[in-house]
């Protein structure tokens, strides 16, 4: 990967999971090693990163960002899983979900739970990072302009029709959406819902004498708490990342899940276009 994002000979094209896993351990590398000068190449003057909430654009910006993290966090390893989706404007959609170490939380037991959401895009052979989320241990809402607020809003309703009546999520969704359910990829409202819906699959299966090649979800009824959200203009949409925790059939354990979309305006409101859900341990 990082020929291909210095502009060196190209190799052979990687599928979207190789992208998202080299990718994913290149940019953690290079932060964990303090390497400013190879994460300086990752980004472009209008690249957007809001870190822990802290929203900034453009090369230098961003590098400060990033030792300034460094400097609350001197000595950290990040082990991360990447999920990959394509996107409507034909960039590559990477969620990042793992564990943090630092020197506050050394050991793998008490390390802090993050997840990152990154837009790539290649141009002249080169990728580079035109939209960079990441969250670990801080809350809160971070909608930088009034024009996003559609994507809080959308966000709100979401969750709260999830957990009421998950069924009536099937109109945000359109036949060419795509979603990445932990390891499961579906395509369009129809098999989305499917997986979404204990015991769907059994029935279609049944039903059209065929096999899937996923299984539904296992639970009834799930209950969110929503811990942050961060929206960006990106991926030809609005780019929402969400995380918290979820409870399914009224355990009073929950588990911590990230949560990535892009979202469309067309002609019958916003639509989901990309989404993908994890989640985190």
């Amino acid at each position: 990967l990082s020929n291909l994002l210095t502009g060196s000979r190209e190799k052979p094209a990687m599928s979207g999971g190789d992208l998202g896993n080299q990718f994913g351990g290149h940019f953690f590398n290079l932060l964990d090693a303090k390497n400013y000068q190879g994460l300086s190449q990752l980004f472009r003057q209008n690249s957007i990163v809001s870190f822990e909430g802290n929203n900034v654009q453009g090369m230098q910006k961003i590098i400060g960002l990033f030792q300034a993290f460094n400097k609350k966090y001197p000595k950290t390893k990040h082990q991360c899983t990447a999920d990959t989706l394509p996107t409507p404007d034909g960039s590559n959609l990477v969620f990042l979900t793992g564990k943090r170490l630092d020197h506050q939380h050394s050991r793998i037991d008490t390390a802090v739970l993050i997840s990152a959401t990154v837009v790539l895009k290649k141009t002249d052979g080169k990728f580079w990072i035109s939209n960079l989320i990441y969250r670990g241990e801080a809350s809160g809402q971070n909608i930088p302009s009034n024009d996003m607020k559609v994507g809080a809003q959308f966000v709100g309703q979401f969750y709260k029709i999830y957990d009421s009546d998950h069924k009536k999520l099937g109109g945000i969704y359109t036949p060419k959406t795509v979603m990445k359910y932990e390891t499961d990829k579906l395509q369009g409202a129809q098999m989305i819902m499917c997986k979404l819906t204990k015991g769907a699959s059994d029935h279609i299966e049944t039903q059209k004498r065929t096999k899937l090649g996923f299984r539904s979800v296992t639970f009834n009824s799930v209950k969110h708490e929503v811990k942050t959200l961060d929206i960006h203009p990106g991926a030809g949409g609005l780019l929402i990342q969400t995380s918290g925790f979820l409870a399914a059939d009224g355990s009073t354990q929950g588990v911590k899940f990230g949560e990535c979309f892009v979202l469309m305006k067309g002609q019958s409101g916003w639509k989901v276009l990309c989404q993908v859900f994890r989640q985190i341990y």
